[in-house]
């Protein structure tokens, strides 16, 4: 499916939601790379990997469900920039993404 057929389901997921996905997948995430630093049995591999489809997956659910791309703005060069700093810099640019809606929504 593509954003525009989700979007015009009208699935959208709420924000309390979305932090509890990040927040579960950031806690694995820590998990794994303390194995991989405290053990000589845990290959530090298995930590990269589950970097990058934790990100994949935060794109696929949390980002799809929560940004509405507006129609202006909706060009190719300012997705894909917005889609793949998401997935690589997922740490960093989910907390500020939900820094800045929890704003948007109290203020």
């Amino acid at each position: 499916m593509s954003d525009n057929e989700i979007q015009a389901q009208g699935s959208s997921m709420s924000l309390r939601k979305s932090i509890g996905i990040y927040a579960a997948f950031l806690a694995v995430f820590i998990i794994l790379v303390n194995l991989s630093f405290s053990t000589t049995w845990f290959p530090g591999v298995i930590a990269f990997f589950a970097y990058l489809v934790f990100g994949f997956l935060l794109n696929r659910i949390v980002l799809r469900g929560l940004i509405e791309w507006h129609p202006m703005y909706n060009t190719i060069e300012n997705v894909s920039s917005a889609k793949l700093s998401s997935f690589l810099l997922w740490p960093i640019s989910y907390a500020g993404l939900f820094f800045r809606l929890a704003v948007n929504k109290v203020l």
